[in-house]
C-alpha cells in the first residue's frame, strides 16, 4: 500500500513538474539503491551481484515491501532458499512476481482516471509533437513568405520544434506500450531505450563534429535533450554506477552493460574526444546548460587542481569499494533523476547549483568516469583544433571555461562546449579535426 501511495505522489509531482518532469524515469520505478523490488536484473547501471547468487545486491539485502497471495509464497520460497545461498529456479518466480507487481501498481496510478485508460504521458507526448510539428510548419511558412531574418531559422527550428518532438520520441520509447506498440518492438524499446540513445547519440555527434555541422543552436538543443533523457530512461553508465562496474571488473565479469559500455566509451573518447561526456551524459548535460546562466563565473586556471582532486576522490572510491561501501551513494545522482528527493539527492541539487559559478563541478572534481575519459582523450585522435587562418586574437583562451583553449594546451579536459568557435571572429579558423 506505501508503495502505491509513494507512486501516486510521485506522479502527481512529474504532472505538476511540466513536460520534461512528466516523463517517469525506468529506474525509479526499478530500484535506485534498494527501494522496491527490481523487475529489471543486470539492465540498470546500479546492478551489483558480488556475491554471484544472481540478484542484485541492493534488493537482495534490502527488506522490500511484503506481497499477497501467492507472490508472499514464492518469495518466502526463495527467501528461504536465499538463506543457503541458493536462488536457483526461484530467481525467475521472484523477478515475475515482482515485474508483475509493478506493473500492477503502474497501471493503477499512470492513468488520469480509472476510466480513462490514458495516461497523463500520452497527453503530454501527444501535445509535444503536435507543438513541434506546428512549429516547423510555421517555420517554414516563414521562411516561404519570407517574413523572418534568414540567421534566425535555425533558431526557430532547433529550439521550438525539434527539441518537442524528440522529447515525446523518448516518452514513446520509454514505454511504448501506452502508445499502441507491442511485439519485439516494444520489448526491445522499453530495455534498450537507454542505450542506443547513450552510443547511438554519442557515435552520431562525433560525426557531426567531423563534419563540422553543429551550431550553438544544434549544441543547446542536444543538451536539453539529454538532460530529459535523464528523467525519461535508463542509462547504464552513470557516475554512481562506479561501485557497480567496479565489482563487475574486479570480478572478472566483463559481459555487464555497465562494463562494456565502458570500454565502449573509452574507445570513443580515444578517436574523438569527450563527446558523450559533452553531449551525451544527463548530469554533464545538465551542468553544461547551468553554466550558460550569464553569471560571473569561477575559472581554475591551474588544471593541476582539479586534477589531484578528482585522483584523490578516485582513490577515496577504490579504497571504499574494497571495503564493501559505496560512497557515491551520498551523492544521489540517479536519485535526482529518479526524482526521489533523498538527503544525498539534495547534494547532488547542490553540486547543479554550483555548476552556475564553476564550470561542470561534479565532471571536474569527482567524477571517476570523468578521469579515465580524460586520459583516453589525452591521446585522442580527433578535437578541436586551430587552423592556419588563426589571427591569434586568443579569444577563445578567454572564453574557454576549462582554461585549455591555448595552441599548445591538452584537450582533455576539452567538452566540446563550442564557446571558442562561438567567440572565434575569424569563420574556420577552429575546426574539429585530426590532431597533429
Amino acid at each position: 500500500m506505501s508503495i502505491i501511495k509513494a507512486e501516486k505522489k510521485r506522479k502527481l509531482l512529474l504532472l505538476a513538474g511540466g513536460s520534461v518532469l512528466l516523463a517517469s524515469p525506468a529506474c525509479a520505478a526499478i530500484c535506485p539503491r534498494g527501494i522496491g523490488e527490481c523487475p529489471y536484473p543486470g539492465k540498470c547501471f546500479l546492478f551489483v551481484d558480488s556475491d554471484g547468487n544472481s540478484l542484485c545486491d541492493y534488493t537482495s539485502q534490502s527488506p522490500a515491501p511484503s506481497p499477497s497471495g501467492t507472490d508472499s509464497a514464492t518469495l518466502a520460497s526463495s527467501t528461504s532458499e536465499a538463506s543457503g545461498g541458493k536462488h536457483g529456479s526461484h530467481y525467475s518466480s521472484v523477478v515475475s512476481s515482482s515485474s508483475a507487481d509493478s506493473s500492477s501498481a503502474s497501471n493503477t496510478t499512470a492513468g488520469s482516471s480509472p476510466g480513462s485508460g490514458l495516461s497523463p504521458l500520452f497527453y503530454t507526448a501527444a501535445g509535444l509533437l503536435v507543438a513541434g510539428f506546428a512549429v516547423i510548419c510555421i517555420y517554414f511558412a516563414m521562411k516561404h513568405l519570407k517574413k523572418v531574418n534568414p540567421e534566425i531559422y535555425g533558431r526557430i527550428f532547433m529550439y521550438a520544434g525539434f527539441i518537442p518532438i524528440f522529447l515525446a520520441l523518448l516518452i514513446i520509447l520509454d514505454d511504448p506500450g501506452m502508445f499502441g506498440f507491442s511485439g519485439i518492438f516494444a520489448d526491445i524499446s522499453a530495455s534498450y531505450a537507454g542505450i542506443v540513445y547513450m552510443f547511438g547519440g554519442t557515435v552520431l555527434m562525433a560525426f557531426l563534429w567531423m563534419k563540422n555541422r553543429l551550431s550553438k543552436e544544434a549544441l543547446i538543443s542536444v543538451l536539453i535533450v539529454t538532460s530529459a533523457a535523464g528523467f525519461i530512461l535508463v542509462f547504464p553508465i552513470a557516475p554512481d554506477g562506479f561501485y557497480s562496474i567496479h565489482s563487475s571488473v574486479t570480478a572478472l565479469r566483463f559481459a555487464g552493460l555497465g562494463s562494456i559500455g565502458l570500454f565502449v566509451l573509452l574507445f570513443i573518447s580515444f578517436v574523438s574526444g569527450r563527446v558523450f561526456c559533452g553531449h551525451m551524459c544527463p548530469a554533464g548535460a545538465l551542468q553544461e546548460l547551468l553554466s550558460r546562466i550569464p553569471v560571473k563565473k569561477i575559472k581554475i586556471a591551474d588544471r593541476r587542481i582539479p586534477n589531484y582532486i578528482r585522483l584523490s576522490v578516485f582513490v577515496l572510491l577504490l579504497a571504499g569499494a574494497y571495503f564493501s561501501y559505496d560512497i557515491f551513494m551520498n551523492i544521489g545522482v540517479s536519485y535526482f533523476f529518479a526524482l526521489i528527493f533523498t538527503a544525498s539527492a539534495w547534494i547532488f541539487v547542490l553540486v547543479l547549483a554550483a555548476s552556475v559559478f564553476v564550470y561542470r563541478p561534479f565532471c571536474t572534481f569527482l567524477c571517476p568516469f570523468g578521469l579515465f575519459f580524460s586520459v583516453f582523450s589525452y591521446f585522442g585522435r580527433m578535437g578541436l583544433k586551430r587552423t592556419d587562418k588563426c589571427i591569434e586574437c586568443r579569444k577563445c583562451e578567454k572564453i574557454c571555461p576549462t582554461c585549455t583553449a591555448g595552441r599548445d594546451d591538452s584537450r582533455s579536459e576539452c567538452y566540446l562546449c563550442g564557446r571558442c568557435i562561438e567567440k572565434c571572429p575569424v569563420d574556420g579558423a577552429i575546426v574539429y579535426g585530426r590532431r597533429v
